[in-house]
C-alpha cells in the first residue's frame, strides 16, 4: 500500500492505517528506536508511542512523505525514553555518543527560548550538506540523524570502516569552519 493510502486512512480514522504503516515501515522505525535507546522492548514502547502520536497528529496534519514524518516521532520518543533513563542513570547507547561527537559544534548555538536560531541554524546545516560530497553527506546523515555506528554505515556505503570514520571527522571540520563563516559562535 502506498503513502498516500495510509495518509487516507488515518483521515478516516481506520486503524487499519497503523498495522499498514507497521506493516510498511515498522522495521526501520524499530531500528532507529532500537539505535538510540539499546534496548529491544523500549525500542517497541517507542514506536508504539510514535504510532500513537502519528494517530494524533493525522489529521490535521497531511505529511508529503510520511515515512520521515512518523521516523521524526519515533526519533523524539526515543531521545525522551533515553533522556528519562539517564535521569534515573541508566541508558546511554550510541545516540549519546553521536550527541558527543557533534555537541561542540551545536551547543550554545541553539536555546530552547530561540526557536527561529534554531532554524536557522537547521537551515545552515542543510545548505552545508547540500554542498557536500554525496559520500560524506549520506555518511553524516546515517552518523547523525539515523545514529547508524561507523561499522553500519561502512556496511552500507560499502566502504571500510576507516574511509567512514575519515569522512566524518573531516566533514564535522568543515561542518565547523561552515558554521563559523555564518557566524555561529562555537
Amino acid at each position: 500500500m502506498d503513502d498516500n493510502t495510509i495518509v487516507e486512512l488515518f483521515f478516516e480514522r481506520n486503524e487499519a492505517a497503523l498495522s499498514e504503516l507497521s506493516r510498511k515501515y515498522g522495521g526501520y522505525f524499530g531500528a532507529i528506536a532500537e539505535r538510540i535507546v539499546c534496548n529491544r522492548e523500549d525500542a517497541l514502547t517507542c514506536v508504539n508511542d510514535a504510532y500513537f502520536r502519528a494517530w494524533n497528529t493525522i489529521p490535521p496534519a497531511r505529511p508529503n512523505a510520511l515515512k520521515p514524518f512518523v521516523g521524526k516521532l519515533v526519533k523524539c520518543a526515543a531521545v525522551s525514553m533515553l533522556r528519562a533513563d539517564a535521569a534515573k542513570k541508566r541508558g546511554g547507547g550510541e545516540y549519546s555518543l553521536v550527541l558527543d561527537e557533534i555537541a561542540e559544534l551545536v551547543s550554545g548555538s541553539v536555546s530552547a527560548e530561540d526557536e527561529l536560531e534554531k532554524k536557522e541554524l537547521l537551515g545552515a546545516i542543510n545548505t552545508f550538506l547540500k554542498n557536500s560530497r554525496v559520500f560524506d553527506r549520506r555518511a553524516f546523515v546515517l552518523r547523525y540523524w539515523h545514529c547508524d555506528s561507523v561499522s553500519e554505515i561502512a556496511e552500507r556505503l560499502c566502504a571500510s570502516e576507516s574511509k567512514v570514520a575519515v569522512s566524518l571527522c573531516r566533514t564535522r571540520g568543515k561542518l565547523r569552519e561552515f558554521l563559523e563563516k555564518e557566524g555561529y559562535a562555537l
